[in-house]
């Protein structure tokens, strides 16, 4: 997934974001209200990650300027405070969920996955299309009977692709999936990814083809064994 993280506090920031790459995801940090007020109209977020206390501003006015704007982003508020008034002003004003510092990033990461599992296209915990199984919360793929080993890269391109539901994912569409602000990417990385992931799933005998359509995009397609 793609997640947006408002966080002033660099150390914090950083290692959060260095969590959730080796996790598989992509991860825009910002430190101020207005950096990340305008990435989020722009880029498309699966989840945010919001600190109350930003360089310039309250992060919940941020959230709450963001629902006014009509994006639903799954969205945590992360706070210094345990007040009640507090957990309920970040409520109100459009998240999803609270979390207290100091947390344990296991608590984080599992309370993103609840937050994704709310959501629309978010909800399968087991995808199974042909012969190949995955399991997205513990990032496990199965072709057949044989695991299949997939990088952090390889297996955010296959979670967006299973979740696409049979839509083309078109390539730049895929990009933005899989890399951050911050990373120097290009069509051909993507394309990278796509090609290794392509071939491995060809070599365990996968019943699905990762199709590449000139022009348009990307496609798992089931064919017959």
């Amino acid at each position: 997934m793609r997640i947006l993280l408002a966080e002033d506090d660099r150390q914090l920031a950083e290692a959060l974001s260095r969590r959730l790459t080796v996790a598989g995801h992509a991860v825009d940090v910002f430190p101020s209200v207005a950096e990340a007020k305008s990435a989020w109209t722009l880029a498309p977020y699966d989840l945010a990650i919001i600190d109350v206390m930003l360089e310039d501003g309250d992060g919940r006015a941020l959230v709450k300027a963001i629902r006014a704007a009509g994006l639903a982003t799954p969205t945590l508020i992360l706070t210094a405070r345990d007040e009640i008034g507090d957990r309920v002003a970040g409520l109100d004003a459009g998240a999803d969920d609270y979390l207290v510092k100091p947390f344990a990033t296991d608590e984080l990461l599992a309370r993103l996955r609840a937050l994704g599992r709310r959501t629309g296209d978010l909800t399968a915990s087991e995808f199974r299309i042909g012969n190949l199984s995955y399991t997205p919360l513990t990032t496990t793929l199965v072709v057949g009977d044989q695991p299949v080993r997939l990088t952090a890269m390889e297996h955010a391109a296959l979670d967006h692709l299973l979740r696409a539901g049979g839509r083309i994912t078109p390539k730049d569409r895929m990009g933005e999936k899989l890399y951050s602000f911050e990373d120097d990417w290009s069509e051909n990385a993507v394309e990278s990814v796509i090609h290794r992931l392509r071939k491995k799933l060809s070599g365990a005998g996968s019943t699905v083809e990762l199709k590449a359509l000139r022009g348009l995009g990307y496609l798992l397609v089931e064919v017959s064994e």
